[in-house]
């Protein structure tokens, strides 16, 4: 199979802001030790001026799906999002524009602002994780519930797609139909569950709390899993997505995205075997600004060697990124299934 990003058909999955207000024990920016911001993320909000600098309008008109979702950082703390937002929309006719949020930032007035402004191109996916407050806030740390409901309620009075998502745990992997229910109540018109695909041990992933209390959260009733991996079937490629970091870098995929990031401050990643590959070693790594929106156009970077010949042959090889293995492969013979389409 053949892997290659059409550059004119782009969907985009956007982190430009590394500030949040909530403390999930399991998310990448929070420290396992009292749950704020881990000491090495840097503070980064990208504004209306860095977005036209990435994206002047005619690179805008290529991209068929904005997602701007806050691996870093939650996307309504951007204080310039309406406006960007806005720009969006003005020069991209097709696009649709999606965004991943706890919810609980702003008030009611400023969320119908929101959606009036940006109507129905805009689909906002709030974080529902359950019945009450206490069990939201047992993943869901310094949210509100109410809050979060009131918020998705009052947006869903306007034109804008309203949706959520649960992240499952054993504490709360009993109540979906419940959860559904007040989702729905609150105006969501679609909910997914999905169940954590974060490190357990022995079914327990261990942290120390913001009172400085030992404290744990238990991985749900586990499903089988695909056996017999031997053919790697690249997801992101086959949907056409490609994830842009905070700093501007252009990824394939969040897994290659989030091992990059930490790379940049961590000396200890930095030499992760997926960092040193020999794609990323001999070629990514020395010209980086090729391949970053705020040097080089992201209609170039998709066309570039990089992105047509070394990636794809990569995942074709004898020495494929390990991250490309755990995460993409599937048993032989299985593309006939496979729920995304060729390019």
């Amino acid at each position: 199979m053949t892997y290659q990003w059409n550059p004119f058909q782009l969907r985009l999955f956007l982190d430009i802001s590394t500030y949040c207000n909530a403390g999930c024990p399991q998310c990448h920016r929070t420290s396992r030790n009292g749950l704020r911001k881990v000491d090495w993320l840097p503070l980064i909000q990208w504004s209306l001026k860095d977005f036209k600098k990435a994206f002047p309008p005619k690179e805008l008109t290529h991209i068929r799906e904005f997602n701007i979702c806050g691996t870093w950082g939650d996307p309504i703390m951007n204080k310039d999002i309406i406006e960007i937002c806005e720009y969006i929309i003005k020069h991209n006719k097709v696009g649709s524009i999606t965004i991943d949020t706890n919810g609980s930032i702003r008030s009611e007035e400023w969320w119908w602002k929101f959606g009036i402004k940006i109507g129905s191109r805009l689909r906002i996916q709030f974080d529902i994780d359950g019945i009450n407050q206490e069990m939201h806030s047992k993943y869901r740390r310094f949210t509100d519930l109410n809050k979060v409901l009131n918020n998705m309620y009052t947006l869903s009075m306007t034109r804008a797609y309203v949706k959520s998502k649960t992240i499952v745990f054993k504490h709360n992997e009993n109540y979906k139909k419940e959860i559904t229910a007040l989702t729905k109540k609150y105006g969501s018109i679609e909910h997914e569950f999905v169940n954590s695909n974060r490190s357990f041990k022995d079914g327990y992933d261990f942290f120390i709390n913001e009172h400085g209390e030992k404290e744990f959260l238990q991985q749900a009733t586990k499903t089988n899993n695909v056996q017999g991996k031997t053919e790697i079937l690249c997801q992101w490629a086959n949907i056409n997505k490609v994830v842009i970091n905070p700093d501007g870098q252009v990824l394939p995929c969040c897994y290659h995205a989030n091992n990059q990031y930490k790379g940049l401050f961590n000396d200890k990643m930095y030499k992760w075997p997926d960092m040193i590959h020999e794609i990323y070693r001999d070629d990514y790594h020395k010209n980086r600004k090729l391949y970053n929106v705020f040097y080089t156009p992201l209609t170039s970077i998709i066309k570039s060697k990089w992105y047509t010949q070394s990636l794809p042959n990569s995942i074709k090889s004898d020495n494929p990124i390990q991250s490309c293995v755990r995460h993409c492969s599937f048993p032989l013979g299985f593309r006939d299934g496979y729920k995304y389409k060729k390019l």
